[in-house]
């Protein structure tokens, strides 16, 4: 039985959250935009991230971007 670690609600590098998301031990750049995809394909998520001031040149999701990550794709 695989144990499965529990995900806390924080700030995360974006690199950091891409990786839980997409694998680890894959390459930043690739798990980078992987998670970008995803994310600009749920239109409402892309929504709710512009709703509390997103900025997509920030290189950390803030703890309240990373709850409406996790609300429209899930826990990583």
């Amino acid at each position: 039985m695989t144990e499965k670690k529990n995900f806390e609600l924080r700030a995360y590098d974006k690199v950091e959250l891409a990786l839980l998301y997409y694998c680890p031990g894959r390459s930043d750049e690739t798990a980078m935009k992987t998670l970008t995809r995803w994310i600009n394909q749920c239109r409402q998520l892309v929504q709710a991230l512009a709703a509390i001031g997103y900025n997509s040149r920030r290189h950390r999701f803030l703890r309240r971007e990373v709850e409406q990550i996790v609300r429209y794709l899930g826990e990583p």
